[in-house]
């Protein structure tokens, strides 16, 4: 029973079981298997194992190859997730939702017997069940990859049900071995997906499900680019007043002190305002603007600016795309961040927002987040199904205009930025111009008694009594209290994200350091040292702060040297 190897970690006998549970199943293809672990970004555990058809293309997990992906998540309890899975290189850069879409009405006849007899389903990105928020952890950064499992199941694996587990594993496999010739020629299959990842060959969508990459101007059926591309009429229908129906405690997750952020920023969505989150480090900026999405429930995605950002990134131009069953690459015109999320209708989440030249990035988008349901005419062409070429616009279509090529922008679409208030000087101004165009709502820091009690259920996963106390002391001091000691004594404090990740660091650093002062240094050199990047000026009250908060005269000669590297004080 190779399942119950998996779960209790026996590689050697998994191995074994595995290999004789492939050889009992009447598959037309060869199947292998590969299988690891990690952490996840939420600081939970987990494990894979994925069994792929062999000999396919050399890397199992590339565009288009679609496998079994068996994920144990968690412990105490441990949940197992299992299912059909996409493979995608760069899932992390790209659209996982919308390649699934096309994947799943590709395989429709394979997939919905699973979804009928076994229950199997697909959820997205913005209503998975992640269990492990019952534990008060963070989900950032996870639940986008529920988006690749074409089909899944989750259940709490135990010795009464390793029998159905295996099963229902043996259908999912004989599932992906018939879809392996349903998409033949797989290499070309692969191809679409990579151009579905740029924007291109996009199915229709359900209209209830927001997955379509636009949809019409009054909210209605959901259409394809191309659909949009022909004469339309604006639409002057009132946005959906999803305000009046949010629910009346919102799931904020691990955030806490944040309910009076959470009704500013709702009431200001709410008023038909884009809205920048401002806050220092760590204050849960980007996970309570998530927070928010989910609440509507809106869908959504995360981009993080960077200085590199240009109209380009953010609006869309010319790029060399591959034509399916051609070597060719002409260049055509590719969507960027802004205008993927506008005619999908999904909220857009800018973080660290002033990284970017915000005047360059933005570009023509300044007039669409005026308001007012208009429309840019840009200097580019999108290339047709028959060869031609239409003009490209974003916002509403022109009736008069049927050569063109329509980005819809759907009122009630919503931009959120964040930035962190020690940025602020060192990098990009926020332009004047888009000031003027959002809500900008300060994020404050937990209060001291907040704090402490944040940092004291974080460190609960340190089972020495001792050293739980006085990792707490330590960490209080330095991070949680308002004046006196500590960060506080400088205004310089920061949310409670780095110190969440100290504990999760020295959970595993005790294994090669016991003192609770050292382990804090420690960590304080990787996790906080960086946040200080340019305040040479205080580097000196800076290094005395840290001492005092861990009762040493000073820092150590090396950790000043450290923290120099950061602020860029000369010696």
């Amino acid at each position: 029973m190779f399942i119950e190897e998996f779960v209790v970690d026996d590689p050697v006998a998994l191995g074994r079981g595995l290999e004789a549970f492939l050889a009992s199943l009447d598959l037309k293809h060869e199947f292998a298997w590969s299988s690891g672990a990690r952490e996840l970004p939420t600081g939970v555990p987990s494990r894979f194992l994925d069994i792929y058809p062999d000999r396919i293309v050399d890397k199992y997990d590339s565009f288009g190859i679609v496998y079994v992906r068996l994920w144990l998540v968690g412990q105490n309890p441990t949940k197992l997730l299992m299912g059909i899975f996409l493979g995608a290189a760069r899932a992390e850069q790209a659209e996982p939702r919308r390649a699934a879409t096309y994947v799943r009405n590709e395989l429709e006849n394979l997939l919905d017997p699973l979804e009928r007899e076994r229950g199997f389903q697909y959820k997205t990105w913005a209503d998975a069940d992640i269990w492990w928020r019952e534990q008060g952890m963070s989900v950032r950064a996870v639940t986008r990859q529920f988006e690749q499992f074409m089909t899944y199941k989750a259940v709490t694996p135990n010795e009464g049900n390793y029998d159905s587990i295996e099963s229902d594993i043996g259908r999912l496999i004989a599932t992906v071995d018939q879809a392996m010739d349903e998409l033949e020629p797989i290499r070309e299959f692969g191809k679409n997906i990579l151009l579905l990842y740029y924007g291109e060959n996009l199915p229709a969508a359900p209209a209830t499900t927001g997955d379509g990459f636009a949809a019409d101007a009054a909210g209605g059926a959901a259409t394809t680019v191309a659909d949009q591309a022909q004469p339309q009429t604006p639409q002057a229908d009132p946005e959906p007043d999803w305000f009046a129906n949010l629910p009346e405690d919102p799931d904020l997750g691990d955030l806490r002190g944040m309910e009076d952020a959470y009704e500013k920023v709702v009431a200001a969505l709410a008023a038909g305002k884009h809205v920048l989150l401002m806050g220092a480090p760590g204050v849960g900026k980007t996970e309570l603007a998530e927070a928010v999405c989910r609440s509507v429930p809106q869908p959504y995605d995360v981009v993080t600016a960077t200085s590199d950002w240009t109209s380009v990134h953010t609006i869309g131009g010319y790029m060399p795309v591959p034509i399916a069953g051609s070597n060719a690459e002409p260049l055509d015109f590719i969507p960027g961040v802004f205008t993927e999320a506008m005619a999908a209708n999904k909220w857009l989440i800018i973080d660290e927002m002033n990284r970017a030249d915000i005047d360059k990035a933005f570009g023509e988008m300044f007039t669409l987040l005026g308001g007012k349901r208009k429309s840019i005419m840009l200097p580019y062409r999108k290339r047709q199904d028959d060869g031609g070429y239409r003009r490209v616009v974003l916002g509403m279509a022109n009736a008069q205009q049927a050569d063109t090529q329509v980005y819809g922008l759907d009122p009630s679409w919503r931009l959120i930025g964040t930035m962190n208030t020690f940025d602020k000087a060192s990098l990009f101004q926020m332009s004047f111009a888009f000031s003027r165009r959002v809500a900008v709502i300060e994020i404050a820091i937990p209060n001291e008694a907040d704090y402490r009690v944040i940092i004291e259920t974080a460190v609960a996963v340190l089972d020495d009594d001792a050293l739980r106390d006085a990792i707490v002391q330590l960490l209080v001091a330095i991070f949680a209290v308002e004046g006196g000691t500590g960060l506080g004594a400088l205004g310089l404090r920061v949310g409670p994200a780095i110190p969440l990740d100290i504990v999760r660091f020295i959970d595993r650093m005790r294994r090669y350091e016991d003192d609770p002062a050292k382990l804090v240094l420690t960590a304080l050199e990787s996790f906080l040292f960086p946040q200080f990047e340019g305040l040479h000026e205080q580097t000196a009250d800076i290094a005395a702060s840290i001492a005092a908060g861990l009762g040493m005269h000073e820092l150590p000669v090396e950790s000043i040297a450290r923290l120099r590297t950061f602020t860029g004080a000369m010696e």
